[in-house]
């Protein structure tokens, strides 16, 4: 009756409503989005979708990116910023804790209704689970997957034609969820070929082969696989890259897998792959249990070679990364694997041999990164990096505890198989085991999500107090962010997430970071007026001081300031040359487009040695000024003088400041400073390690006539 199943979900419940309740609260402490640029991407696309119903990113449209753009689209339909990303997290908390419910459907499939709570538990407190608020694909995608891993066990238990089209659907949409999600059509088409490899008509015409015909099978499928590899490798980079370095597909995708190993406790794997094989040869499987293996082994395989050949590819290309968040999603199927042990409490010797010893390999090969805050990336070994912030563990501290876990988790199993103890006292063991994994799991969800949110709390540290300045000054006005020598683009992502008036993100250096369309105005005329105006917009932020334009300032914080412009931008000056210290090297240059009057002038070059007491010689400064002769299409950088009205030369000694004021046409104008006989510190003492060509720090002041 309709109040039993009530009352049969209700333990269910009872654990997705309380994990809901704790990851909420979690996300309440994530201050600020911090895992750039993904999330500024994603949150500008449902924010596009919000306003205009279809993707979008910087003002660009029909740039698709992920189905969970939709999902958080209502959260931006709110006008304060703050509440948006609030409701936002929280609707990644409740998401990526749904996996609860299709976790343990699976788990239904081979294990009783308690057994399937302890595996949907185990799948809903894994480390990667903090990833729920932030602004990335994970929160949708790992429910989705676990969905659609049960549908293809579903599918190939039953054979119906529903359970069918709905696995080959959810498998053809996974893409859209996440593109790396394209691993599921193949593990459901592996599963198939799998489940139909072990059929009594196939067994029974394997079972007439000869030597030959094993060779033969053998070789053609070797044939098949340097094909495909081929056609992959002409179509892929990904794949041409990772088998080119093929020693590192190994290599980085067994660091992902040791993580991974490490973040669930190590037991899951261990049983989860010894649930491979049958307990005993003579011993007939059950179906579901058969169907189980099928799907267990082809996505193993699926998730695992894309992790290697994305670990691969990446380390030829970036950095190198331990990118276990690519097996997160075989952590369903481990847990239930796990669970039809707890069931049966028999192994198969030769698989749990086996089994124990990968695990054991990869415990002691993966790096720790201990050394480390956080890699959030590799959530697994987010505990280890916790034990060593809070209980200064070293790496031989970590290697003796998970030395001592595997220890429990090897010896506990092989015992309860062995010497077969009673119902009680086996219950009780693999109880006592089981809640040492769990809470193994939840402790190292709980130290990502805490570094996670120190992260934030660091990140928001570094914009302006309230992050929403722009927003509040504006109220919403389109507005274009215009920055130089952006060699951090972290204080860009969080200003532009925090502030959706910030529609377009140019720099005058083409520094600009994506996602999304970036701009690098060239300048249309003399005035200071710039190209690529495409958008029109009222107001624009800087973030330098060493440029300036044409209109009124609005407010200021810290170095950022939001001025109020018409229609077309145009520069006011600019400082070219220079460090983000304020040191030059050998050449810098001043440009002035405009003043009040429009008059001759004069600039005091001041320049200074004040901060270096070294023994090289004075630098020979030589400053020229001139006007400038700009047209259509000049890159800002590229300003030069023609010809010289007046030219100053003298010395800057270390240790001193000194002042040069030369006289200016009417603007358009610029200066040019050069100094020779520049230094490098690093050469003149080695105790430092600045090895850049230093001149002096230059500072420029404007007086008309």
């Amino acid at each position: 009756m309709w109040f039993d199943r009530v009352l049969a979900a209700l333990p269910l419940v009872t654990v997705f409503v309380w994990l809901c309740f704790f990851y909420a609260w979690q996300s309440w402490g994530h201050v600020t989005p911090w895992l750039f640029s993904d999330e500024v991407k994603l949150a500008d696309i449902s924010r596009s979708i919000a306003h205009t119903g279809h993707p979008g990113i910087r003002g660009k449209s029909g740039y698709f990116y992920t189905l969970y753009a939709y999902v958080l689209a209502p959260a931006w339909w709110i006008g304060d910023v703050h509440t948006a990303y609030a409701v936002a997290k929280y609707i990644g908390a409740i998401t990526m804790t749904t996996a609860v419910f299709p976790a343990y459907w699976l788990a239904r499939l081979v294990v009783s209704r308690r057994l399937a709570l302890v595996a949907a538990l185990g799948s809903g407190v894994i480390p990667a689970l903090y990833y729920a608020p932030e602004l990335i694909q994970e929160p949708l995608a790992y429910p989705y997957s676990t969905l659609t891993l049960y549908l293809i066990a579903k599918a190939l238990l039953t054979r119906r034609r529903g359970w069918v089209w709905g696995a080959v659907a959810a498998s053809a949409f996974a893409p859209l969820v996440r593109s790396q999600l394209a691993v599921l059509p193949a593990v459901l088409l592996l599963a198939w070929l799998l489940r139909l490899w072990g059929t009594k008509r196939v067994r029974a015409w394997r079972s007439s082969w000869s030597w030959r015909d094993w060779t033969g099978f053998v070789t053609l499928l070797l044939g098949l696989f340097f094909i495909l590899s081929a056609f992959l490798s002409y179509h892929s980079t990904s794949w041409h890259i990772a088998t080119y370095f093929w020693g590192r597909m190994f290599k980085y995708g067994l660091y992902a897998a040791g993580s991974f190993t490490i973040g669930l406790g190590i037991l899951p794997v261990v049983l989860g792959l010894a649930a491979l094989a049958r307990v005993r040869r003579d011993e007939p499987r059950s179906e579901p249990e058969r169907v189980f293996a099928t799907v267990l082994a082809a996505a193993v395989i699926g998730f695992g070679l894309y992790t290697a050949i994305k670990a691969s590819y990446i380390s030829a290309v970036f950095s190198t990364i331990t990118y276990e968040r690519n097996l997160m999603y075989l952590a369903p199927l481990l847990f239930t694997g796990t669970a039809l042990f707890l069931q049966r409490r028999r192994l198969n010797l030769a698989a749990f041999g086996a089994a124990s010893g990968f695990a054991l390999f990869l415990i002691l090969s993966t790096p720790y990164q201990m050394q480390l805050h956080f890699v959030s990336d590799a959530p697994g070994v987010a505990i280890l990096e916790a034990a060593n912030r809070k209980l200064s563990w070293t790496p031989g501290d970590a290697r003796a505890a998970l030395l001592a876990l595997f220890a429990v988790a090897v010896a506990v199993p092989l015992a309860v198989h062995l010497l077969r103890p009673g119902r009680a006292g086996a219950a009780a063991a693999l109880g006592a085991l089981m809640l040492v994994v769990l809470g193994w799991n939840f402790t190292g969800e709980i130290s990502a999500a805490s570094a996670s949110n120190s992260f934030a709390h660091d990140f928001l540290a570094n914009v302006p107090d309230p992050p929403d300045w722009i927003q509040q000054n504006t109220h919403g006005a389109p507005t274009t962010y215009l920055g130089e020598r952006i060699n951090d683009p972290n204080p860009v992502w969080l200003t532009e997430f925090w502030n959706p008036a910030v529609q377009n993100v140019w720099s005058i250096d083409g520094t600009a970071p994506g996602p999304g369309p970036t701009e690098t105005p060239d300048l249309q005329s003399a005035d200071g007026a710039l190209q690529q105006q495409r958008v029109r917009s009222k107001y624009v932020v800087l973030d330098s001081d060493v440029f300036d334009v044409y209109g009124p300032q609005v407010a200021q914080i810290g170095r950022w300031r939001l001025v109020e412009y018409a229609y077309p931008l145009r520069l006011r000056r600019t400082i070219s040359g220079f460090y983000n210290d304020g040191w030059m090297a050998g050449h810098a240059f001043y440009s002035r487009f405009s003043s009040s009057g429009k008059r001759p002038g004069t600039v005091t070059v001041t320049v200074s040695r004040a901060g270096w007491a070294g023994k090289n010689p004075a630098g020979l400064v030589t400053i020229r000024a001139g006007r400038l002769e700009v047209k259509p299409g000049q890159p800002i950088d590229k300003l030069r003088i023609p010809a010289a009205t007046a030219t100053i030369r003298g010395t800057i000694p270390n240790g001193q400041v000194r002042e040069f004021t030369i006289d200016t046409p009417a603007p358009p104008f610029g200066i040019s400073v050069d100094i020779r006989r520049t230094f490098v510190p690093h050469k003149l003492d080695p105790r430092i390690s600045d090895q850049r060509q230093l001149g002096a720090i230059v500072a420029f002041s404007f007086q008309e006539r």
